[in-house]
This record gives structure tokens, C-alpha cells and sequence, in this order.
């Protein structure tokens, strides 16, 4: 019954429609997936404060607390130095170490986009003393396509928390000729068009299946390992289009060496760059631009929103973690996203401070696996 209210729960905040009902087989692999506590009884008012004066009456934080008071604990960036899964791990680092009264490490495993960092992060000793992000449409992608990439099933870990999705725009160079994203779609239709991308990858994975379903077809310029390697790059104009995420792109934009033509989303009042991107199409807006018209489309177009609304970045950590220590760390981390320093830190770095509950963050993976095979042949680039 606790099951069946939390999937309910957590498709009225999705707003996920009939038409996506869970299979049989969902339905068993979610009951499986869920199996840690999403959040202690309220029946148990056992009462402690946090290592930085906040009140909890939650036994099971309270214990967890006990715990982790003095421990030091490592928290895993699974990408590039300064990219958006380190500044988030580093905004949320002070935080929780407050919170916790404990000692929180940085450890930054760079290497192979994203996945190298994931499967050291799963595999970790569950002793609740590490915890870091996963790249989530990184690994739909891997899972969807058959590629060999984490060795872990990311549906199986302990969520924590998330933050809201992050604005991507899709961007050009000043000299490139493109002003507009009408102009993009001309060259396409001329085969002119060349367009960075990754390997694999949350933006690869996006931008593929965007401009699939809109029967947009590039020359792609791939092979790039990490974000901030296509980034550079783009910067030095291996090709005149690219879709970089926000935190890396800003200072770009600034200096007006890169210009965003189009975005996912306009991301939160405040956060930096905000500004130059209220004038360019969102996907909505070209949605109802260029309106799907069989129903074929319609569901393509309601993948792409899935899509990217799994995009947001989800803390998580071992599965074997004790049901306490579980609870505290997600009490830690649902406290870090309300604190105004976080929220500030996160904005400037061009990322959406908005809290996602951990029920909501793992059901969002879990959809798009479910409702990804329509799009698969857009992330590997073969549709005919």
C-alpha cells in the first residue's frame, strides 16, 4: 500500500498522464528499487538538535546524528573540475557537513564522462560515509542503447535528493552565420548543418532526441570525453553549433564568444546568465512552433519532456545503507537545499537550486527507461 501511494504520489508532482501507466514489470522492478525508507515514521518523536543547532524529532535522524557526528565522509564529483556536478557537490558540501557535524570530502574522479566516477561511487563501502551525484541521462543512455558503461543499475541505489533541471542553450559562435534557430533548421534542410556533441552524455542524450523528433539531421561532430572538452572545442571552432550546459557556458555568453539560440528551459529567477535567455525558444515554445501532427510525434515530443525532467541531478548512495543513516543524510541534504547560501552558490553557477524529493528523483530514472526505446535510434544517430 506504502508502495502504491508513493508511485501516485510521485506521478501527480510529475504530472504524468494515463498513457504512461507503469507496466507489470515497472511496477515489480519499482517495488524492488524502493525498498529503502523514502523518509522515517513521524509516529517516532524521539527529539535531538544537529550538530548546528537545528531541531529534529525524527528517532531515526536523531541515531543517524549520533552517528555521523566527528565521521568523515567522502562525497564523490563524478566529472570535469568546475563543471555542473562538481559545483553542485561543492555547494552542497559546507551544508552538510553543518548539518552533519561531520568532515566532508571532496573526492573528483574525472575521467571517461561521468562513468568511471558513477562505478566508484556504487561501489563503495555502504556505511553510509560516502555519497556524490549520478549523471542520469548519461546512464538512461547506456542502459537504452546496450552500451557497455557503468556496472551498477543506478534504479537500485539509495536517492537522497536532487535538484531541479538545469538550463542547457543551445548555443553558436558569433561568426558562425546562425542568429536564429529557424536559420539552424534551413541549413538541416540544406545539409549544411554541423553540430557538436559528446560521446555520451545528459546533453548528448537531450540534444539527440530534440532534434530527432524534429527531423533535424547534422553532420555530428562527436568523440568528445567530458563537457569541457567539447566546450573548448566549440571554442575553437570545430563546428558552429553546440548545446553546453549553463554553469560551463555562462562566462561565455558574457563575453559574447558564445550565443545561446534556443534553451530547454529559462532556468529560476536569479541565476546568472538568466538574462540572455529570455528571448530565445524554449522547447515548448517550439513545440507549439513547430507542433507535432501524428500522434507518433506527440508521444515523441512527451519522451523529450520526460526526458528532461529526469535531467535534474539526484544525490544518492550505496544500496545496503543502513535505513537510518539514509534518512539522515536525505534530512541533511533536504535542509542544504531551503539554506539561502546554497541557493545563492547554485544560481551563480548557473544550476537550478530547486529540491526534488528522492521518491520523484528515482521514478523520474526509472520513466525514462521505461518510455526511452522510442528514442533510441535518435541517441545513437540511425533513424532513417
Amino acid at each position: 500500500m506504502r508502495l502504491r501511494k508513493e508511485i501516485r504520489g510521485a506521478r501527480r508532482r510529475l504530472g504524468i498522464r494515463s498513457r504512461f501507466l507503469l507496466s507489470g514489470v515497472v511496477v515489480a522492478s519499482l517495488a524492488a528499487t524502493l525498498s529503502v525508507p523514502v523518509s522515517a515514521s513521524t509516529a517516532n518523536t524521539k527529539r535531538c538538535v544537529t550538530a548546528n543547532g537545528v531541531r529534529v524529532k525524527d528517532s531515526s535522524v536523531c541515531k543517524g546524528l549520533a552517528f555521523y557526528k566527528g565521521k568523515t565522509m567522502t562525497s564523490y564529483n563524478i566529472a570535469s573540475i568546475g563543471g555542473p556536478f562538481y559545483d553542485l557537490v561543492v555547494a552542497a558540501q559546507p551544508y552538510v557537513a553543518q548539518y552533519l557535524g561531520a568532515n566532508v570530502n571532496i573526492l573528483s574522479i574525472t575521467t571517461g564522462n561521468s562513468v568511471p566516477g558513477q562505478d566508484s561511487l556504487a561501489h563503495a563501502t555502504p556505511d553510509g560515509l560516502t555519497y556524490g551525484v549520478l549523471n542520469v541521462l548519461n546512464d538512461v543512455s547506456l542502459v537504452l542503447t546496450n552500451t557497455p558503461g557503468i556496472n551498477f543499475n543506478p534504479a537500485r541505489l539509495a536517492y537522497l535528493a536532487a535538484t531541479g533541471v538545469a538550463s542547457s542553450p543551445l548555443l553558436t559562435l558569433p561568426t558562425s552565420g546562425y542568429h536564429t534557430f529557424a536559420d539552424l533548421i534551413a541549413a538541416s534542410k540544406a545539409g549544411t548543418l554541423k553540430v557538436l556533441t559528446q560521446t555520451t552524455g545528459t546533453a548528448n542524450t537531450i540534444l539527440r532526441t530534440w532534434f530527432g523528433i524534429m527531423g533535424i539531421k547534422p553532420q555530428w561532430i562527436s568523440g568528445y570525453s567530458s563537457l569541457s572538452v567539447e566546450n573548448t572545442g566549440f571554442l575553437r571552432n570545430d563546428g558552429p553549433i553546440a548545446d553546453i550546459s549553463l554553469s560551463t557556458s555562462c562566462g561565455n555568453i558574457v563575453a559574447n564568444q558564445e550565443v545561446p539560440i534556443a534553451v530547454n528551459l529559462i532556468p529560476p529567477v536569479g541565476t546568472n546568465c538568466r538574462k540572455f535567455l529570455l528571448n530565445v525558444p524554449t522547447f515548448k515554445d517550439l513545440e507549439k512552433q513547430y507542433p507535432p501532427k501524428t500522434k507518433k510525434e506527440k508521444t515523441l515530443w512527451a519522451t523529450l519532456f520526460a526526458l528532461s525532467a529526469a535531467s535534474g541531478t539526484p544525490f544518492v548512495t550505496q544500496t545496503g545503507v543502513a535505513g537510518y543513516k539514509v534518512d539522515t543524510l536525505r534530512a541533511a541534504l533536504k535542509w542544504t537545499y531551503a539554506q539561502p547560501g546554497f541557493k545563492s552558490a547554485m544560481l551563480a553557477f548557473g544550476l537550478n537550486p530547486t529540491y526534488t524529493d528522492p521518491v520523484v528523483a528515482k521514478f523520474n530514472y526509472i520513466n525514462s527507461i521505461k518510455n526511452g526505446a522510442s528514442i533510441v535510434c535518435y541517441i545513437q544517430a540511425t533513424c532513417s
